[in-house]
């Protein structure tokens, strides 16, 4: 079904005129009245909440069409009443509203459609200036995913539903953290004062997008600590005979599809959520590329405008600063230029040494450079020390780490801590980090304890940990 076999042909015409915002307005007004009556509004009591809300629809401008369905004189239409009263109409012949009229009592009463209850909440959410608190989605899921696996009660379907339905909000929140972030940087290059950009940061982009939204996504609503645990539950489900059927046996209550296709649509739905939260910290990556870069060219700009340099660097910040400013206006960026054009004079400057006599005549330049900085004996020491674990940190990669992993699995599916032939310290530190990076998007394995106890290996004490491949679990 296509959105105009639902809504009228004229029902979004009230924001095309010049009137738009008085209907916007008016709009915001009857919704909240829907929001305080729970059972009906009068068309008076609506026309009177109009009213009294004098200094938005004062401004209301009939137009030639809106005049030859007036009958009205000028004086009486022109009143707030009649104002308040042509509006209500306007909006009931757009199909925003439909009055009825009760038989008994002669009053009128105003119902609004499902379509309209729905886009006025839409415009209330897009121009509302509250605080929304930040819903632990993350936390949420795993929450109830660990509740119902201790339970296994009839609700297990209802909990795979609900955290599907989160996992794909958190989806739909994290391109659109992004894509907020985007547009703050794009944001950025038309900003000419320090003061926009300052507000712009702080009062604006911290408030609204890193402290309500990105800072939980790093703190307690962290995805890289509960991403493991989600993925470890739903796939002991879907492993689990027991848990699938009962999976099955509760979705096939609430649907009307064969077996076959009930048991797919609840692998279906816990495979999105794990696909989910193993791709999604690439698009949490992006997302902290993206904050960074902001930050920084805000803190960059700031000191780019605050700069007062009156050497020619200077003066040319400047043009090109006005040249900015002006560049969806021709006619005045045909005058910057044009003043651009007559200023610029441009001079060559050089010295005479006593070299310059002589022949032959060599052309040399002159280079101003910063000495080199004597350094003291500690931090010299602290200098070689800092290189030294610079150069430390490279030789153990990711690369040489999951080559030792890969040769210690050799041609099996898993491989004991046991097993792994500790041949040397490096050996040691290789099977330290490898078991640190489980958690790795990239990590082909997983880590699960054994029991508590210690082992000995060639002299080294380690964990009873068993690691196997993620393809084979």
């Amino acid at each position: 079904m296509k959105l105009f076999d639902i809504l009228p042909e004229n029902y979004f015409s009230i924001f095309s005129g010049k009137n738009r915002n008085i209907y916007s307005e008016s709009l915001l007004i009857l919704f909240s009245l829907l929001q305080n009556d729970e059972n009906f509004i009068l068309k008076s009591d609506f026309i009177k909440a109009l009213k009294d809300h004098e200094k938005e629809i004062e401004g209301f401008e009939y137009t030639p069409e809106d005049l030859e369905s007036i009958e009205e004189d000028s004086i009486l239409r022109n009143t707030i009443s009649a104002k308040a009263s042509f509006i209500c109409r306007r909006l009931e012949e757009t199909g925003w509203i439909d009055i009825i009229m009760d038989l008994n009592t002669s009053e009128e009463t105003i119902i609004l459609p499902m379509y309209s209850i729905n886009l006025i909440k839409c415009l209330s959410d897009i121009i509302s200036d509250e605080e929304s608190s930040y819903v632990s989605i993350v936390h949420s899921t795993y929450s109830e995913l660990k509740l119902e696996d201790e339970e296994q009660d009839e609700l297990l379907y209802q909990t795979l539903n609900r955290c599907y339905a989160n996992t794909r909000r958190l989806k739909i929140e994290l391109v659109s953290l992004k894509n907020s972030i985007k547009i703050f940087q794009n944001k950025l290059g038309r900003l000419f004062e320090t003061n926009k950009v300052l507000h712009d940061y702080f009062d604006v982009y911290k408030k609204k997008i890193i402290d309500r939204y990105y800072h939980p996504l790093k703190t307690f609503d962290s995805v890289a600590k509960f991403r493991r645990p989600i993925i470890g539950i739903l796939e002991k489900w879907s492993r689990n005979q027991e848990i699938l059927g009962k999976l099955v046996e509760q979705a096939a209550a609430s649907n009307t599809n064969s077996g076959a296709d009930i048991e797919f649509l609840v692998l279906d739905k816990i495979n999105y959520i794990c696909d989910t939260y193993e791709k999604i910290n690439s698009l949490i990556g992006d997302i902290d590329e993206e904050n960074n870069t902001y930050t920084k060219n805000s803190a960059n700009k700031i000191l780019y405008l605050n700069n007062n340099d009156k050497t020619i660097k200077g003066h040319l910040d400047n043009i090109l600063k006005e040249y900015a400013r002006n560049v969806e206006n021709p006619r005045k960026l045909s005058k910057v230029l044009s003043i651009m054009q007559n200023g610029c004079c441009f001079y060559e400057q050089g010295f005479i040494d006593p070299q310059s006599v002589t022949l032959p005549i060599l052309r040399r330049f002159r280079f101003n450079t910063e000495p080199l900085e004597v350094m003291e004996g500690f931090e010299a020491s602290e200098f070689v020390m800092e290189n030294f674990l610079e150069e430390t940190k490279n030789i153990y990669t990711d690369e040489r780490i999951y080559q030792f992993m890969d040769n210690a699995f050799g041609g099996s599916n898993e491989v004991y801590s046991s097993q792994i032939p500790l041949v040397d310290f490096d050996a040691f530190v290789c099977l330290i980090l490898a078991t640190i990076k489980k958690d790795d998007e990239n990590c082909f394995y997983v880590v699960e304890e054994v029991d508590k106890t210690n082992i000995h290996v060639n002299g080294f004490s380690i964990p009873n940990f068993v690691y196997r491949k993620k393809e084979n679990i």
